[in-house]
């Protein structure tokens, strides 16, 4: 049997880029405006979205910003 750890853990864990990038993306930002933001590569910001998704367990970027909202990573 697979135990999985609470996503709630998974919350405390996300590090100062992906806080950032998670407001980004909810602001309407590309990965192209993203990178320039963050002075990092597109590459990198295109991986560090894919793990943002993976340790999340969401499916796309939608879910991914309502997990945040519903986390509190975002305010309304």
């Amino acid at each position: 049997m697979n135990k999985e750890r609470p996503i709630s853990g998974y919350i405390m864990g996300m590090d100062d880029y992906e806080i950032k990038m998670i407001k980004l993306i909810a602001d309407g930002f590309t990965h192209i405006e993203i990178g320039e933001k963050l002075n990092l590569k597109t590459s990198k910001v295109l991986n560090l979205r894919k793990n943002l998704i993976s340790k999340t367990r969401t499916k796309n970027i939608a879910s991914l910003i309502s997990f945040a909202y519903k986390y509190g990573i975002l305010k309304v």
